[in-house]
């Protein structure tokens, strides 16, 4: 075919006067090319490049104007399907062309839904071009320079600024926008709006649904709008909101997921995608987990239709201004859709921001406050909506369900509506806890609590001097509450008359009912809510290295912990020594390394290179004259953790206390790699408990 097909480009020529026979390849090219009746194609000009998509005459001009392009001797994107490459899900070309064109296809065959319609009516308004010299339509050209103020966060008038410079070098006709108000204009039509819900400045209440038009919170009576005094001294009440949700609805998006004809076939990637292993034992997504399976047995209906969704939600505070100006916290909501196949479905792009909590601080116990809108979109995306399928071309009922969250410990407090502080702060353990307040360090510790959790037989147990002195262990493993013994917990707590609930800090540590129990299909959700790994890992990274190079004001082996060490423990050895002069000092524990050893190991990873976008410059946070380690991140402590500490340890400590650590190193590499193997992680739910401790 290739030999054949020559003349597209020796026929070709730059005054117009083209063979026959390439006349003749081009005809057949464009009959391949429009064969299905689709109205547009990829054009496959020396400009377009297949990038682009084009009517039929534009197409014919290209190809007479500019030629093919390079080395497109087979069509595969045009039909020739024999030749065509798959696809991994991965491309980061902007595929909204290829979007457009998918669905658009259909409008001669059968009539989509009217929202539909509504957003390829739209675009077909805004596919323009810039001006004629270009193939770059004034949408792609608004969206990448939208894009680019996101990522770069451009202020509004730099954003204007660029615009005026990109005008003033285009010609007289061009059909840019003038500024970023006219901007927003075109792209609000793509159905991507967000809401604004003006809230109580006291978190109380929403001004939403049936009180929209309330000026003051029917809770604590504060103004909805700010007030200032006038220059004649009175107060004025504007028209300016204390306090907005940003609420942006994510059922628009699901739903434009099914309208790139890709992306709705790798939604289905979960049931219907090849594994590279067929090992029932391995777990490589979510949907081989058993909180997705639990779901699925719960309604087979939704477990049916392989198009529903399953969503992960994740949250958490940050401050988007400077520290150094007056503190202020935001909580920004992401939705992931977990259906994708494990290379997408936490990339960037396939994350959703459904909401932005204000501040000043954290929303605490009145997170359900912010989270009405989400919830109530929960439950209708639970009964249905409808949705068009282009890669099936027909409309079906899209469903979605909340799968798990994932945050760090405080974040999952608030989720969870159990308080993370106190003697009780364990969320799994809850009121069934062993921890201690230690005297000297003044905090609650869990040392010595894991021993309930080894086998009713083990030795350890017994062992009255290795831990707690004179402490022996017959408690069994603390029991682990299902969602429905959760649910019916809360149905017996009672409201007290100072706040809150009869027995908080004594009896649990319930500060409020999450908003997720309320979803009708709560009692099947095995893990609700998650701790991220990786927050974990760096507290745990963080703390054994600081307390090995015995780091000043960082380590926690400090001398509050050696005074509880000698109430608690039977370790002379270990315990505060003072001098003639009244000077208190700690001997050093065997797990610490000497000053000299700390220089050889710091010396070492002054030293190390990493391949290129593995891991950061680790040698920049070495500072050999302070003797620390500064500037770390968090991947710098999980790079820390997984590789270096068996290693940068190993001949400084003896070897049962360097097994230890590289056991703990080697459990983390395993919980973290991409095949996870249901047998191993069984096997190390029993030997972490003798590991870590």
């Amino acid at each position: 075919m290739g030999d054949d097909r020559k003349a597209m480009y020796d026929g070709w020529s730059r005054t117009g006067e083209h063979t026959m026979e390439w006349a003749r390849i081009a005809n057949a090219f464009m009959t391949q090319a429009f064969a299905s009746g689709c109205t547009v194609a990829k054009c496959p000009c020396k400009n377009c490049k297949n990038r682009l998509r084009q009517y039929r005459h534009e197409i014919q001009v290209h190809l007479c104007k500019d030629g093919f392009m390079p080395e497109y001797l087979v069509w595969h994107e045009h039909g020739e399907l024999e030749h065509a490459s798959e696809s991994d899900g991965n491309d980061d070309e902007d595929r909204m062309d290829e979007m457009i064109a998918d669905v658009g296809r259909e409008y001669e065959k059968e009539s989509p839904p009217e929202e539909v319609q509504k957003f390829f009516r739209l675009l077909a308004t805004s596919d323009e071009k810039v001006h004629e010299g270009t193939n770059v339509t004034v949408l792609q050209a608004v969206t990448r320079l939208m894009a680019m103020k996101s990522k770069y966060n451009f202020a509004n008038n730099c954003y204007n600024g660029i615009l005026k410079l990109i005008i003033d070098l285009l010609p007289s006709n061009h059909k840019m926008p003038k500024d970023l108000y006219q901007s927003k204009k075109i792209l609000a039509g793509l159905g991507m709006n967000y809401e604004k819900i003006d809230a109580c400045e006291n978190n109380c209440m929403l001004f939403w649904k049936e009180h929209e038009n309330d000026t003051h919170c029917m809770h604590c009576n504060a103004s909805r709008y700010v007030e200032v005094v006038s220059d004649d001294g009175e107060q004025v009440t504007t028209k300016v909101s204390v306090k907005q949700l940003r609420y942006m609805p994510i059922t628009p998006r699901l739903k434009r997921l099914y309208l790139s004809q890709e992306t709705a076939k790798q939604m289905r990637w979960h049931s219907e995608g090849k594994r590279e292993s067929e090992d029932k034992d391995i777990m490589v997504h979510p949907s081989d987990g058993a909180a997705w399976q639990a779901l699925d047995r719960f309604d087979p209906e939704f477990a049916k239709d392989s198009r529903n969704v399953r969503l992960g939600l994740s949250t958490d505070g940050f401050t988007p201004f400077s520290t150094s100006n007056s503190p202020y916290s935001c909580w920004p909501v992401f939705i992931m859709p977990y259906n994708l196949p494990p290379n997408m479905c936490m990339k960037e792009g396939y994350i959703f921001l459904a909401a932005i909590i204000p501040g000043h601080k954290h929303p605490g116990k009145k997170i359900n406050v912010f989270m009405q809108p989400l919830i109530e979109e929960l439950k209708e995306l639970w009964q249905g909506v409808k949705a068009y399928d282009s890669h099936k071309k027909c409309e079906f009922t899209l469903r979605a369900a909340y799968l798990y969250s994932i945050h760090d410990l405080l974040a999952y407090g608030i989720w969870a509506g159990w308080c993370v502080h106190g003697k009780l702060c364990c969320p799994i353990c809850m009121a069934d806890t062993d921890a201690i307040w230690l005297k000297y360090g003044k905090k609650v510790s869990f040392f010595d609590c894991h021993r309930r959790f080894l086998p009713s037989n083990h030795p350890e147990r017994r062992d009255i001097q290795s831990f707690r002195k004179g402490r022996k262990v017959t408690k069994g493993p603390s029991r682990r509450l299902t969602s429905e013994q959760k649910m019916a917990w809360h149905e017996k707590l009672k409201e007290s008359v100072e706040g809150g609930f009869e027995g908080y800090g004594k009896e649990h540590n319930w500060t409020h009912i999450s908003f997720l129990w309320e979803l009708p299909y709560a009692k099947p959700l095995l893990l609700p809510h998650n701790i991220d790994l990786m927050h974990q890992e760096r507290n745990v990274a963080e703390s054994i290295i600081s307390m090995c190079f015995d780091f000043t004001g960082q380590t926690k082996d400090n001398l509050n912990a050696r005074k509880d060490l000698a109430d608690l423990c039977d370790r002379p050895g270990l315990e505060v020594r003072t001098n003639t002069s009244g000077n208190e000092s700690r001997p050093r524990a065997p797990y610490c390394v000497k000053p000299e050893e700390r220089k050889q190991i710091f010396s070492w990873l002054k030293t190390l290179k990493f391949p290129d976008r593995y891991a950061a410059n680790i040698k920049r946070c070495v500072n050999l004259n302070t003797g620390k380690l500064n500037g770390l991140k968090s991947h710098d402590y999980h790079i820390m953790m997984e590789r270096l500490v068996p290693v940068m340890f190993r001949g400084y400590f003896k070897p049962d206390l360097w097994k230890m650590l590289a056991e703990l190193s080697y459990f983390y590499r395993q919980i973290c790699a991409k095949e996870v193997s249901k047998k191993m992680m069984r096997q190390w739910e029993k030997e972490i408990v003798v590991l870590r401790w």
